[in-house]
């Protein structure tokens, strides 16, 4: 572990790569566990990463014409006690829980979040524990096609232990430690009278705390990822005493913030420090992530038989509007083991038509994605589709699949005959409010196609 510290015990530094190889290889192995704090699930605003409960503050503060200074104006904890404290009863509870649950819904939907989450979400951790009231890193799975199980703690109506079982190879557990929005926003710790409940709670009567199943899990020895956390939150101190409780010589903690946050302050690293062995390395949240990804990557590759892409696939479009689709479209494809193209790729490459000629036979995927832009004499595929079209054959290892992104009637085009079109149905990706459903069984799809053995 790195030993250079400062007289306050501050860790200085980046980790050395022994420490990164160590970290890679439990979380290979299933005993790694990444807790996600409130800094780690942020947004981008202009320039820079905020967490989501900051903005969720702030939009709070200029709803209600709140006058504070920056600290206060970003702690949801605080304005929503405000809040609270302005109309004490029932009713302003649950206003506040509707306004945090709407912010949070819109988030879903417009959010751009940082790239570290969501490479966090390709390692195969086997608990997540998440202390924010959103799902967004569940969607990564989703999205993904991987197993997965969510649950979350309610801590005004505690439910029986759902009996976690880490010992026969389960889907990892994404769990939420402080409520859930969109499930039932009673569960989120928001105000302080919320955060006094809650400690009540977990320390309290054994049928209300948190599922013993879950805590018995972390008695095995294991690293455990801080990322993104607020160490002069005093309930963070009590929680982790309470998860850990049984368990102080098994863990070996890193605490990793956001870029640009402020440097936990030595009184709080010494107690961190003492009560949990807690390291808290020079570095932040995205570099670790990237460092470590190249550990993860570059191990595997070392190993001998490290799968390979068992498919090349080409992906045409046409018009700027239709690269939202594209994207869309990779995302899913990620976790496929194929290895995509565009036209992108065409760029320096001299003549397109004939870079085409040459990707479509050594791919042995062609998605074309359907759109009227597709059909403008400026797609530079279009004099191939005729080709592209008598080329398909799936049996042979050649499939062309059309994606409808956007309704268009495909009569009388050169797609129109074939069968392997998707969304089945003539129904487009975009438009419906399907879009992920679509994608998901678009990338299911071909998936079982690549997967399936020829001969």
């Amino acid at each position: 572990m790195p030993t250079n510290t400062s007289p306050a015990g501050a860790t200085q530094g980046d980790l050395p790569d022994f420490v990164y190889k160590s970290i890679a290889q439990q979380i290979r192995d299933g005993l790694c566990v990444l807790f996600l704090g409130p800094g780690a699930v942020s947004a981008r605003e202009g320039d820079r990463w905020r967490p989501l409960t900051e903005l969720c503050a702030n939009q709070l503060v200029q709803e209600y014409g709140l006058d504070l200074p920056p600290a206060e104006a970003n702690s949801l904890v605080h304005v929503t006690s405000m809040l609270r404290n302005r109309n004490r009863d029932n009713l302003a509870d649950t206003m506040i829980m509707g306004k945090v649950q709407k912010f949070y819904e819109d988030a879903a939907r417009t959010a751009q979040l940082p790239p570290a989450l969501e490479q966090l979400a390709d390692l195969p951790f086997k608990i997540v524990v998440n202390t924010t009231p959103d799902d967004f890193f569940v969607r990564y799975y989703a999205n993904a096609l991987a197993p997965y199980r969510f649950e979350f703690y309610h801590f005004r109506q505690p439910e029986r232990d759902p009996l976690f079982d880490f010992k026969d190879d389960p889907p990892p557990l994404i769990y939420n430690l402080f409520g859930f929005y969109k499930k039932d926003p009673s569960s989120l710790i928001l105000t302080n009278k919320d955060q006094l409940a809650y400690v009540n709670k977990i320390t309290g009567a054994q049928h209300e705390r948190l599922p013993e199943s879950l805590l018995a899990a972390f008695n095995v020895p294991r690293f455990y990822l801080f990322l993104g956390f607020d160490y002069e939150d005093w309930t963070l101190k009590i929680l982790l005493d309470e998860l850990f409780k049984n368990a102080r010589s098994n863990i070996k903690p890193f605490a990793y913030p956001l870029r640009g946050a402020v440097p936990t302050n030595s009184l709080d690293r010494i107690f961190f420090q003492g009560e949990f062995s807690m390291e808290f390395p020079d570095v932040d949240l995205e570099t670790f992530v990237v460092n470590l990804k190249k550990h993860l990557d570059g191990d595997t590759a070392a190993q001998p038989g490290a799968s390979a892409n068992l498919a090349d696939v080409l992906i045409l479009y046409n018009g700027a509007k239709d690269e939202e689709g594209s994207q869309a479209l990779l995302r899913y494809l990620k976790p496929l083991k194929v290895r995509p193209w565009t036209l992108a790729d065409a760029v320096g490459q001299g003549d397109v038509t004939a870079w085409l000629r040459q990707k479509l036979d050594e791919c042995q995927i062609v998605l074309p994605l359907i759109s009227a832009d597709f059909f403008d004499a400026s797609n530079p595929a279009l004099p191939l589709l005729d080709e592209i079209v008598q080329r398909n054959n799936p049996r042979n290892r050649f499939l062309v699949m059309p994606i409808l992104l956007h309704f268009i009637g495909l009569d009388g085009t050169p797609i129109g005959p074939l069968r392997t079109t998707r969304p089945l149905k003539g129904q487009p990706v975009f438009g419906n409010g399907q879009e992920e459903k679509m994608l998901a069984d678009i990338a299911e799809t071909l998936k079982k196609y690549i997967e399936t053995p020829t001969g």
